[in-house]
């Protein structure tokens, strides 16, 4: 059940992501600290717990409990086998964007091949296994007979860029996946203890942590062991990330754009804040001072946020009419239909 990506190539980085990275590069983390047994037992007992307390939840406590277990089973990397593994990573991305910048520059067989790669691992990722070769020729409209010969010249193409034999980019692209679900399925302890903090948020908890690895696996790719810090220092950011950035556009019924929800979250940490502080509630004038905002700036960023209520809420003195009973519509309400259809059958006999 350790969760390793699907897909064979590395994506190619987009401007979003360069833009996160940058910010990461500038932002001060701590130095974190990775999880170790303890921690995990610790989860375990209150997964444990929480399937004592509400038994309608014991199938996902005991997918989490599962989960850690298996995770558990997998060694913590040290620093320099952690080094040497990120570094194989490395090479095959360097490889990977080659490839790729090859084949938007000079078409041809290695176009072919970069475009049969992508509709192969969108299969793979939709199917959970590697596809047929029917189905991937059709999918990509060749022939199966032309399929490999196609696959064949571009590898060639690609490994003349890159100034190396079949056989050494073969062992390159081998190892550099193999390093790279070795480093993810080594840091998943990592996962689970940053996914524990952001409980009780509008996903469960192994929403979370599917999300948190997928941060990690885009870790994994952009990790330099050349600037000196550890890897789960740069892991957490990405982690975190992930986790927040799902956190913003699942949890709410209605989705808001994840800059509003940025925003919306310091407000809510400030005015938690200046409330310990000063033993009050926060007004607008305090929470726009902490956040070095105008009040008609935090004012609007609230206003930004709907309020969604359940169609199936009791209303009235009696509370024993539903809203969505009040709500005019269209159709037919099933009184009316059954009237009609009464009427008919009158008529009709």
């Amino acid at each position: 059940m350790i969760v390793t990506p699907t897909s064979s190539d590395y994506s190619e980085v987009s401007a979003d992501e360069e833009q996160q990275t940058a910010s990461f590069q500038t932002e001060v983390i701590d130095e974190v600290k990775e999880p170790g047994i303890d921690e995990l037992m610790d989860l375990e007992e209150e997964t444990e717990k929480a399937r004592q307390n509400n038994h309608n939840n014991r199938n996902t406590t005991d997918l989490v409990r599962l989960y850690l277990q298996e995770i558990g089973r997998v060694n913590l990397l040290g620093r320099d086998r952690e080094v040497a593994e990120t570094q194989k990573v490395q090479r095959y991305v360097q490889l990977v964007e080659l490839r790729n910048q090859a084949a938007d520059s000079e078409g041809g067989p290695l176009k072919n091949y970069v475009q049969l790669v992508e509709v192969r691992d969108r299969l793979a990722a939709q199917l959970g296994h590697r596809p047929s070769l029917e189905r991937w020729a059709e999918q990509a409209g060749v022939a199966v007979s032309d399929l490999k010969p196609t696959m064949a010249a571009g590898k060639r193409r690609w490994a003349e860029l890159a100034g190396l034999s079949m056989k050494e980019l073969d062992r390159v692209q081998s190892e550099g996946m193999e390093a790279k679900n070795l480093t993810i399925n080594a840091n998943l302890r990592l996962v689970v203890s940053v996914a524990k903090k952001y409980q009780n948020r509008g996903l469960e908890l192994l929403d979370l942590i599917q999300e948190g690895t997928l941060g990690l696996e885009k870790a994994v790719e952009k990790f330099d062991p050349t600037r000196g810090y550890r890897f789960s220092t740069y892991a957490y950011w990405w982690i975190r990330q992930g986790i927040t950035r799902a956190i913003a556009t699942q949890s709410r019924t209605i989705r808001l754009p994840v800059h509003v929800t940025e925003k919306l979250n310091k407000i809510k940490k400030a005015q938690r804040q200046i409330s310990q502080e000063k033993g009050r509630t926060a007004t607008l004038d305090d929470i726009a001072k902490e956040l070095e905002m105008t009040v008609e700036q935090v004012r609007e960023v609230l206003l930004k946020v709907p309020r969604s209520i359940s169609l199936e809420t009791k209303v009235g003195t009696d509370k024993d009419t539903e809203l969505g009973d009040l709500l005019e519509t269209e159709e037919d309400s099933p009184e009316e239909l059954l009237m009609r259809e009464s009427l008919v059958k009158a008529l009709q006999g």
